[in-house]
């Protein structure tokens, strides 16, 4: 099921599927368009949380404003998850999206279960830094080729580029004005993330998956946010994966999602 939450400042595009009484909340990465239309693939990838959770798959607000933070893009979440009636739920965060999900953690504690922290960072260094300035400039150039192009060149395995990189590139060729513009103030406002001195105060059960075949944050972010929370908090978890993926490897490794939903079913118990 696909839908908009409307609030009183904001929409948000989301969608759902599965039937179980637990919730999950998944937080994309950073994309070019709306992840939620493309649900049914979503939810192919994700079937083993299908019986026993009710997925939500959350956009960011539609039309984000300029300088829209992490700070900003967990608030607008958190409103529009209690729009659905979600007061308490799992939480899976890639890239850009779990660094929501931390801010989340942070600011609303009481609405995050437990978490699951795949391929993001605790603040945007300059291996990513350089990355939003490459991807930026494409898009004020409305360079619809070569901004997929890149993306697609740095976020994916080198096995994984040459299987999908045309129909990628293909896929955004025909990005539209707002779709830039929505783009470049996702990335703008991002830039001066950083909550490396907050991670000692996240308290719920944490799982960090990284790759050693990240090109966006690297490895080393990752065990940065473990090494950061597990400070402060005895219930967090880190698995790296080897140089065979790449930065999507929540795209990539077969045993994702299975890693995620054993993590989640143990600290249920």
């Amino acid at each position: 099921m696909t839908g908009v939450v409307v609030t009183e400042s904001f929409s948000m595009k989301y969608a759902s599927f599965g039937t179980g009484k637990k919730k999950l909340v998944i937080l994309p990465g950073l994309s070019l368009r709306p992840v939620s239309p493309i649900v049914f693939a979503i939810e192919q990838a994700y079937k083993v949380f299908t019986e026993d959770y009710t997925v939500y798959l959350m956009d960011r607000r539609d039309h984000a404003p300029e300088d829209y933070k992490s700070t900003d893009m967990a608030r607008d979440t958190h409103t529009a998850l209690l729009k659905l009636g979600i007061n308490k739920a799992y939480f899976l965060g890639a890239s850009q999206g779990g660094a929501i999900v931390m801010e989340l953690a942070l600011m609303y504690p009481e609405m995050v279960q437990g978490m699951a922290i795949g391929s993001s960072a605790a603040y945007v260094n300059k291996m990513s830094s350089k990355i939003l300035d490459t991807w930026m400039d494409f898009a004020k150039k409305r360079d619809a080729t070569n901004l997929a192009s890149k993306m697609v060149g740095v976020v994916y395995s080198k096995n994984m580029q040459q299987a999908n990189k045309t129909n990628y590139i293909n896929t955004f060729s025909d990005l539209k004005e707002d779709e830039f513009t929505q783009f470049l103030n996702l990335c703008s406002g991002f830039r001066t993330y950083d909550i490396r001195q907050k991670l000692h105060e996240i308290k719920c059960p944490t799982l960090v998956i990284g790759c050693e075949g990240d090109e966006v944050f690297g490895a080393e972010a990752s065990r940065e946010i473990y090494d950061g929370i597990s400070s402060g908090n005895g219930k967090c978890e880190l698995y790296i994966y080897n140089d065979e993926y790449g930065h999507a490897v929540y795209d990539e490794a077969p045993d994702y999602k299975d890693r995620i939903y054993n993590f989640f079913e143990k600290v249920d118990k």
